[in-house]
């Protein structure tokens, strides 16, 4: 991965001071059935493990962080982008923001007792930064990770047709089989999978290219579609996303 091609790109991306959102996506699907449901596991997880403090991985302009600071949480975000930081940091101040290498992180070793990272491994060498993200967390710590699935059909599809300017150089989804087998090797123990979103995201961005709005009612119908797609047996292996639960076992 580029990390000067990292940066080039997201210094340029447009972002949303008052949600921490960068604007490549709809407002309708994107904010009430993606986020939606990806922040309402992350937080009946945070119920039950009741973390000290957490660290938003690859954080962005600190979307995350806001909520995660809201349910009254101490959250440390990092990231690549200075341009990204100094949003987040407008848009959370509550929170804590640090510039830095997501594969050399300045934190001294076991400080964390929780990591989120939301679409940031796929931006990653996966090894380094795995080890690197062992290195900081306290033993038994709990882990989140949210990445793309490199099975979906419609996603890749998507991203030839409607491409996005916060696509960098070198990045790539994920064969579910090969994320949870390099984690379990560095000692990752996932507790759970769940598989979201079967065509959600290639039509969030179909609707910001083409600027149409969806009524609120289709976007209801929509949600209940995903959540549907979820359950299907074999079949929602194939959603775009891949949402991973786990421990740090030392």
């Amino acid at each position: 991965m580029s990390k000067l091609n990292e940066i080039e790109v997201y210094d340029k991306s447009q972002v949303s001071v008052n949600t921490g959102e960068i604007e490549d996506w709809d407002e309708a699907i994107f904010p009430y059935v993606i986020r939606k449901r990806i922040i309402d596991l992350i937080k009946v997880k945070l119920h039950a493990v009741e973390p000290k403090i957490i660290l938003d991985y690859g954080c962005g302009a600190g979307w995350l962080s806001i909520s995660l600071s809201k349910w009254g949480f101490e959250v440390v975000g990092i990231d690549l982008s200075a341009h990204l930081i100094k949003n987040a940091k407008l848009a959370c101040p509550k929170a804590e923001f640090v510039i830095c290498d997501c594969e050399k992180l300045p934190f001294r070793n076991a400080v964390f007792n929780l990591l989120i990272g939301i679409s940031i491994l796929h931006h990653l060498n996966l090894k380094r930064s795995l080890i690197e993200i062992k290195r900081v967390l306290l033993n038994e710590a709990d882990f989140i990770f949210e990445e793309p699935n490199l099975l979906n059909p419609f996603s890749g599809i998507g991203r030839k047709l409607f491409p996005m300017s916060t696509h960098s150089k070198g990045e790539k989804p994920f064969i579910p089989k090969h994320l949870k087998t390099t984690l379990n090797k560095l000692d990752f123990k996932f507790i759970g999978i769940n598989y979201l979103f079967f065509i959600a995201f290639p039509v969030s961005r179909i609707l910001k290219v083409t600027k149409i709005k969806l009524p609120f009612f289709m976007v209801k119908i929509f949600s209940l579609f995903e959540r549907i797609m979820e359950k299907m047996p074999y079949i929602k292996q194939l959603n775009s996303s891949l949402v991973i639960f786990g421990k740090i076992h030392k």
